[in-house]
């Protein structure tokens, strides 16, 4: 595949995962100028976008890169203009940026996870003090350790900072971060390929396992046996294990009574959502990572209104940090936001996404799938009728921008994990199968 049609292949991924705002700033003004020795270039024509696509979407554009060319590439963003049909030759690089990357490259760990950049505060400070303790005396000191609380309060990013300093101090050590859907899918598919000796090897000689969202093997059966050996394995050996949920071991329906009781036999500790002190920490680091000055007027009226989780947090200010991009025109490039600015981006913010009705977005869902409404949120688990709420519940938060609790309401009151599932399901298989990316486009179209 020549070079041109691998980056257009590559923006049509982009385009799909990316909020469209999102997508016009930050990729349709990169261009992939070179692919050689599995390293891709992507020229941005300033520093802003090459410090925002390594930082924020690194992660994404890599995704895009290796499914169209099937390898494992590594990602360089310079500063250079963007080549035209018309344009005149680039200038030379200003600035070059080599992403971080772990001392294990096997771990599943992900770069910006560590404890240089955690906030610590009130609501996760116990479970900060408690990593230490594991840092010390890794698999003597809580082992287990289970982490729960609500979504988006930074339960991956302790798990995986953890993982970060005990390669630190040992970087031989076996090291291994996966959510627990990703256990369950290669224990299927092992068994399907007869080679289940693998996968036991494969996760029982390790040192650590970081398992995310273990409420996930919940209902599963088999998986649940098996994860149930694995971890004796470990445990037994003296290896680390760590894992996060949504709830308490006790909490979680379907979790067989050996394996809640496993899990509790280490630390369990809970991160509530963070305090306005903890707020002000995060808006302050974010706007800084983003090379954006906020004043403090600006600062602690965000912190007092977005009394929410640490994603939300981000994504306001992902949305303050574009539109502050486009009135740059307008208005001094050294000047802060200011208060005034903030108030108004507010006002301005049911745009596109809020100009979508969710219900009538649901009626599409069940139209296109030539099923009635009543049945796409009702409670049937029947196969054609599940694959519909999954393309549903991914469309209302990526085209609404509504709250996982509130798209579990619309969809017959399904709780928020459910809503993480089809969302992080439809999510993964864009990604892999053209058919899903398809669909998917066919029914935005009818919005």
């Amino acid at each position: 595949m020549d070079l041109d049609r691998l980056w257009k292949n590559s923006q049509e991924e982009l385009k799909i995962v990316l909020a469209p705002a999102v997508y016009q700033t930050f990729v349709a003004k990169s261009q992939l100028v070179s692919l050689k020795d599995q390293v891709a270039t992507i020229a941005c024509p300033n520093s802003y976008l090459v410090d925002m696509n390594r930082k924020r979407y690194y992660h994404l554009f890599k995704s895009a890169i290796d499914n169209q060319n099937k390898q494992d590439n590594s990602i360089i963003f310079i500063v250079q203009e963007v080549i035209t049909d018309e344009s005149e030759p680039p200038t030379p690089p200003l600035f070059t940026y080599t992403p971080p990357h772990t001392t294990n490259q096997g771990s599943g760990l992900h770069p910006k996870y560590t404890f240089e950049n955690l906030i610590v505060g009130n609501s996760n400070n116990f479970a900060y003090a408690a990593a230490q303790g594991i840092i010390k005396n890794p698999g003597l000191t809580y082992n287990p350790f289970f982490i729960w609380g609500g979504v988006g309060v930074g339960k991956t990013h302790l798990m995986q900072a953890i993982g970060h300093e005990l390669l630190k101090k040992n970087p031989d050590l076996k090291i291994r971060y996966f959510p627990a859907e990703t256990f369950s899918n290669e224990l299927i598919s092992s068994l399907k390929s007869k080679t289940m000796n693998q996968f036991k090897d494969k996760y029982r000689r390790l040192d650590c396992i970081l398992v995310d969202d273990i409420q996930f093997i919940a209902g599963k059966e088999y998986t649940q046996e098996e994860f149930f050996h694995t971890f004796n394995a470990l445990h037994l050996a003296g290896k680390q294990i760590v894992l996060t949920s949504d709830r308490k071991p006790a909490d979680i329906d379907h979790l067989e009574d050996r394996l809640v009781s496993r899990f509790m036999g280490g630390l369990t500790v809970d991160i509530q959502l963070p305090d306005y002190e903890m707020r002000v920490a995060i808006i302050n680091q974010k706007t800084q990572e983003k090379s954006l000055t906020l004043t403090t007027e600006a600062t602690n009226y965000l912190a007092d209104s977005l009394q929410s989780n640490i994603r939300d947090i981000e994504g306001r200010l992902q949305e303050i940090s574009i539109q502050f991009i486009t009135s740059r025109g307008q208005s001094s490039p050294s000047n802060p936001v200011d208060l005034n600015f903030i108030q108004n981006s507010s006002n301005q913010q049911p745009s596109s996404s809020s100009n979508q009705n969710p219900r009538h977005l649901i009626s599409i869902c069940a139209k296109f799938f030539n099923i009635k409404t009543g049945d796409l949120c009702g409670k049937s688990r029947k196969k054609d009728l599940v694959t519909a709420r999954h393309f549903a519940a991914y469309l209302l938060l990526t085209e609404t921008g509504l709250p996982l609790e509130e798209v579990g309401r619309l969809l017959g009151g399904r709780d928020h994990t459910s809503i993480m599932h089809a969302r992080d399901k439809i999510h993964t298989d864009l990604s892999t199968n053209p058919q899903t990316r398809q669909l998917i486009n066919q029914i935005k179209s009818q919005i």
